[in-house]
């Protein structure tokens, strides 16, 4: 949803217009807001059909020229993008005014300049381009009049070119660390929504909901979850399953049949009985509604009727940019987020691949992480690992840090009970099933060449002069090892798709950045439990937020 804060009238209050589509009311809320800023002297033009807008901030003028090339348009761009070449320039300039207030003339101007690639290239030479402004030029198509499948697409395209950007000119720490933090306040603020919302509105949100929660576990790319057949459900062994569409098309040099039953393959996965309920609760909740074109399981109706409109798609289903508005929605109505901190469709199968690699080396896992064919974008994952257990970590420790208050307090008046301890080369070992003789915790540890059962990357190995477990010393050699361990399994993964590596190699590899991924989260609980790293880190979040 776009919010224009476009002035202060007198000091007192101000007016904020909201598009969660542009249609006829936003285009006159966009004359509105063009007159407003006219008559206070920041827009010097006197009629909004002008061709070329005129600025001024009192320090400089500029202009932003809206003339695009029409034949080109229809040559090149229309058969995607779904509108007519004067609505789409009429958009522009609606969203030029809906932006002004939250980004500077230049950089308008510099996306407005970059929306004209929309209209000389086609879809595939655009997303062969490197794009600077990728998000604003996603952020834009979302709210384009009408809707087209192909539109969808190059939408999860150009999310995907943000995380490839931002691979590739990197990120500092800290700003990673802060998205995560954002991703966790995002699940309380669904749940808690989830929990209070009646069945109306529920309707509206579900996709959203069913998105976060299922493809948060499951690296779903978002259009495979939009395809979510209609009849998805099934029970087999007791379990609950349920049926999804993979796309055939990403890196295997596959060429397009653009049909589903021949572009995806349906794939089956266990899921939660409490997940497959609520999926039960709106197939029947919708079943009278109209069903989608395509048979998915979503249907536009409630997302229509929450705007109090009637569904301006011709597509019949529940589309990319309905779920992008409903998305938009839920993090400026219900959140309340600044827009630098929110995050995207894409995101979370990105969440869902860190989960995958630090929770398990599964068969799926090992597919899922072989199947990628851009380096840039799979070497994000990796890149992101040591930041994800430090929000992880951290966020626990603080949702659990008045019961953890509570427990101390007891404890300080009762006496400590040392572990028993057996000794080891160099020092003594704690772990209750090695003092029983066996090895369960001993093949856990793998050393630094891949060694199984070396000590020193042992959590249970107590150092025999300093009397600390090693893996608990020093939060920073830990890091670095998570970082060590993730590039490990990236040149691991290139390996094996150069067909110079075997896949029990990546099995091995995910084995050794778990460990070392446990042993840093121990090690960041171990600080903040004596109140070191962690106040530190809460001061700095009250600033983030």
């Amino acid at each position: 949803m776009l919010t224009a804060n476009p002035i202060s009238l007198n000091g007192n209050y101000e007016k904020y217009y909201t598009a969660a589509f542009f249609d006829e009311e936003a285009f006159v809320k966009a004359e509105t807001l063009f007159c407003d800023y006219r008559s206070n002297g920041i827009i010097l033009n006197d009629d909004f059909s002008d061709s070329e807008w005129r600025f001024t901030n009192q320090l400089q003028n500029m202009s932003i020229s809206f003339q695009f090339n029409e034949l080109n348009y229809y040559k090149n761009a229309i058969t995607w993008i779904g509108c007519d070449y004067h609505l789409f320039t009429k958009s522009v300039k609606t969203y030029v005014v809906f932006r002004l207030g939250s980004l500077t003339f230049n950089r308008i101007r510099e996306v407005v300049k970059s929306l004209r690639l929309f209209v000389d290239k086609t879809e595939e030479n655009l997303l062969d381009t490197i794009l600077e402004y990728a998000s604003p030029m996603a952020d834009f198509l979302a709210v384009l009049p009408g809707e087209d499948s192909r539109r969808g697409m190059v939408l999860e395209s150009l999310e995907e070119r943000q995380w490839d950007r931002q691979a590739q000119t990197g990120k500092n720490c800290q700003r990673v660390l802060s998205e995560f933090r954002t991703y966790f306040k995002f699940n309380d603020a669904m749940q808690n929504l989830w929990e209070s919302a009646g069945d109306g509105e529920k309707l509206f949100w579900f996709p959203l909901y069913l998105w976060w929660t299922l493809t948060a576990i499951l690296p779903l790319r978002t259009t495979e979850f939009l395809l979510t057949p209609r009849q998805c459900l099934a029970t087999e062994n007791g379990q609950s399953m349920i049926t999804l569409r993979r796309t055939l098309l990403k890196g295997g040099g596959r060429k397009f049949a653009y049909r589903i039953d021949k572009d995806y393959e349906t794939v089956r996965y266990i899921i939660p009985d409490k997940m497959a309920d609520e999926i039960m609760w709106y197939m029947e909740a919708t079943k009278t509604m109209i069903p989608a074109s395509l048979s998915t399981l979503f249907v536009q109706e409630p997302h229509y009727t929450y705007f109090m409109k009637k569904p301006n798609s011709t597509l019949g289903y529940y589309t990319y940019s309905n779920l992008s508005t409903c998305l938009r929605c839920f993090q400026s109505n219900i959140m309340g987020i600044a827009t630098e901190s929110k995050i995207h469709l894409g995101d979370t199968r990105h969440l869902a691949m860190i989960s995958l690699i630090l929770s398990g080396g599964s068969p799926l896992i090992c597919k899922e992480l072989a199947g990628h064919a851009d380096i840039n974008i799979s070497a994000h994952y990796y890149s992101n690992i040591s930041s994800f257990i430090e929000c992880a970590t951290y966020n626990a420790h603080l949702n659990s840090r008045t019961k953890a208050a509570e427990m101390t307090e007891r404890a300080l008046s009762l006496p400590k009970k040392q572990k028993q301890t057996v000794p080891v080369q160099d020092g003594f070992c704690d772990s209750d099933v090695f003092r029983r003789g066996e090895i369960y915790d001993c093949i856990k540890s793998i050393g630094a060449n891949g060694e199984i059962g070396d000590c020193l990357y042992c959590p249970h190995f107590i150092d025999g002069t300093s009397g600390v477990h090693f893996s608990f010393a020093n939060p920073v050699a830990q890091r670095e090892q998570v970082d060590q361990d993730s590039l490990y399994l990236l040149q691991t993964l290139e390996a094996v798709r150069r067909g110079i590596g075997l896949q029990e190699d990546i099995q091995s590899a995910l084995i050794r950045l778990q460990q070392s991924a446990y042993w840093y989260g121990q090690c960041l609980e171990k600080k903040w439990e004596v109140g070191e790293y962690g106040k530190a880190e809460e001061a700095n979040d009250g600033a983030n937020d």
